[in-house]
């Protein structure tokens, strides 16, 4: 009944219903504390780990900056900095490959904006590398994309990279989007990667086809961020707190089911992650200070 995105918020519920903490047979899971910064890196190894976690096999990386809610511009650049660390671990590319970074979302939805905002603060240099290659001798090649949702474009987003793929020839894909937490404190304060992919639209329950090596033939790169809780979530732990029986809550909302709550500053929060996000991304992809990547992003 509890949904999350998150692999780590995952790992908490498996230990909950468990009872006590233990060990979960194929996840292997570790946390260092790091500029103020929580950063929890879980690797779901085989099937057991799968079926335990309902998370894909592959490597999560989770980075947890509890104070980025009330003092965002002081964590950019630990937050940032972090971002390229754990890109680095999960990208396999050199300097001269092609990265496509695709926003997905959609922009005229706050809370799902998120994909769509970061690429536009991106420095993109595919067609640069191309026209004028001595001018960005000192940046990757990066092209980006922002495809839309289904109900605006009536294609399938998964349909949409592929065509665009043979054109850029990418070596690896970077996929941003909206995530769901289980937590309302990991709104707005928490990035998480993964070398899994990504299904769009699964964080409010409406998954589309995934984007992932299998269907598009090259490494995909998730990055998320939580946007919106689930109200059943929300009232779950609410009636746990207070000693309530929590099995009447599939009864008491029954027609909640697609009700999903976000911050009501949610707007801030989006420009703020937006810029760490993509502050994040151009620092892994070019040959760039983080002075240079912040003049540019704003």
């Amino acid at each position: 009944m509890l949904r999350t995105d998150l692999a780590l918020e995952a790992k908490e519920m498996y230990h909950e219903n468990a009872g006590e903490v233990t060990e979960i047979d194929g996840v292997r899971a570790k946390t260092v504390d790091k500029d103020g910064l929580k950063i929890t890196t879980v690797e779901i190894l085989n099937e057991k780990g799968k079926q335990a976690l309902q998370k894909e096999i592959g490597t999560y990386i989770t980075i947890e900056m509890p104070a980025f809610k009330e003092y965002g511009h002081l964590f950019y650049k630990a937050g940032s900095l972090a971002l390229k660390e754990a890109l680095h671990t999960l990208l396999d590319i050199s300097s001269e490959d092609s990265v496509l970074v695709v926003g997905l979302g959609n922009r005229n939805i706050t809370p799902d904006a998120l994909g769509s905002k970061v690429t536009d603060k991106l420095i993109v240099t595919g067609h640069l590398c191309a026209l004028a290659p001595e001018a960005v001798k000192d940046l990757g090649k990066v092209s980006c994309l922002a495809p839309g949702v289904m109900g605006l474009t009536g294609m399938e987003t998964a349909d949409i990279i592929k065509q665009v793929i043979p054109l850029v020839r990418p070596k690896a894909i970077l996929a941003i989007d909206a995530l769901a937490a289980r937590s309302m404190e990991r709104v707005s304060t928490t990035v998480q990667l993964s070398d899994t992919g990504i299904s769009p639209g699964s964080g409010i329950g409406n998954t589309r086809s995934a984007l992932c090596k299998e269907t598009l033939g090259i490494p995909v790169i998730a990055i998320g961020v939580p946007m919106v809780v689930d109200a059943k979530t929300l009232a779950y732990d609410a009636l746990q707190q207070a000693g309530a029986d929590t099995k009447a809550l599939e009864i008491s909302l029954s027609d909640t089911e697609n009700l999903l709550v976000t911050p009501k500053d949610v707007d801030r929060i989006i420009t703020h992650m937006s810029n760490l996000v993509a502050a994040g991304i151009n620092l892994t992809l070019h040959n760039l200070t983080i002075e240079q990547i912040y003049d540019y992003v704003g």
